[in-house]
């Protein structure tokens, strides 16, 4: 299948047109500045976690080695007097810059209410500046910066105050929404290698949640079509059988995501992986299954890797090979601190 079209090149990366000129008087978006840290040479994968504080406590970016070693911390954005909440990271290509889905305490009370929206920042890892290049008032629900290092593709709240897909430029220039519905929620979308279309759940009003191909705005075909079950899961907008978080192979030609099939692990749900072509031919395959969580996947060139949680309350960093072989722990952390969002390190 080629699935690289010029209709969807222009889609993704060039839909946005051009934008009149900044005001060469306005204020530099950037000149927000907090305590940073670049990755080692040596790490491998980024997530987000409590792992600094208690449990409970907001998150912050971490990076860590292929070998589960050199475990570090790369922002330091929360304060007991204004803290913050890091909920997913995805890296530039270069490795020393990230967008981050984040929280403020914005009325400065110290503590994050309901009311505090999830902005999307740009973080510059070794000099420490960021910007909210998508404010929080959008709800920001997902983000991918593409390996290609010119777009950065999201989901957040849009038309009928339900979620479209974006596009923006990691500057905060050329945003555009790409899906403009008003009945069903496009979310947790991810680009493929070249720039060129994307994957993601959308999901209706029945609360079943199926993986869509996004190539421009008139083709987006279905890929999953879920599987059996009814009951909701609480606290989300998902009904057992949902299928979401879809994640491009190296190659672009085949998807690994994530199936709910029970209520259970503490509430989380438990949750199977499965990979399928990407032109939908062939029944999904189970990759990595049983009652159990599994968070959200992201396949690199070294493998798939995705948090998993026991019944224990125990997370775990978990490395798995295409073929569901070579399973292997990264990191364990300490009975209920998070290990959010892990994203392979180009």
């Amino acid at each position: 299948m080629k699935m690289v079209t010029r209709a969807a090149r222009v889609s993704l990366v060039l839909l946005a047109g051009v934008l009149p000129s900044c005001n060469t008087n306005a204020p530099n978006p950037f000149a927000d500045v907090t305590r940073t840290s670049p990755p080692k040479a040596s790490a491998a994968v980024v997530f987000t976690s409590n792992l600094a504080a208690t449990v409970g406590a907001p998150r912050e970016v971490f990076a860590i080695d292929p070998d589960g070693a050199n475990l570090t911390q790369l922002t330091f954005c929360s304060t007991t007097e204004r803290p913050c909440d890091n909920a997913e990271v995805s890296p530039a290509p270069d490795r020393m810059r990230v967008v981050v889905r984040r929280r403020f305490d914005d009325n400065s009370n110290g503590r994050l209410d309901t009311n505090e929206g999830t902005a999307m920042v740009f973080v510059d890892l070794t000099r420490g500046a960021q910007a909210a290049i998508v404010p929080g008032a959008g709800e920001v629900t997902s983000l991918d910066w593409a390996d290609t290092g010119d777009v950065i593709v999201y989901a957040a709240t849009g038309v009928g105050s339900v979620e479209d897909l974006y596009r923006i430029d990691p500057n905060g220039q050329n945003n555009r929404d790409l899906t403009s519905t008003t009945a069903v929620r496009e979310r947790r979308l991810r680009v493929d290698p070249t720039a060129t279309a994307a994957v993601f759940e959308r999901l209706d009003a029945t609360g079943k949640s199926l993986v869509y191909l996004f190539l421009d705005g008139l083709r987006q075909p279905q890929l999953t079509t879920g599987g059996p079950g009814t009951e909701v899961l609480t606290g989300t907008p998902y009904v057992v059988g949902s299928d979401t978080d879809p994640d491009f192979s190296p190659a672009g030609s085949t998807i690994v995501f994530r199936r709910l099939t029970g209520t259970g692990a503490r509430g989380l749900g438990t949750w199977d992986l499965y990979t399928l072509a990407t032109d939908g031919t062939g029944t999904p395959r189970l990759l990595d299954g049983g009652a159990t969580f599994r968070g959200a996947p992201d396949w690199g060139p070294n493998g798939i890797v995705f948090e998993e949680a026991d019944a224990a309350g125990v997370h775990r960093l978990v490395v798995i090979q295409p073929d569901g072989s070579g399973r292997r722990v990264l990191y364990t952390a300490a009975t209920g601190f998070d290990l959010s969002s892990p994203r392979w390190l180009k």
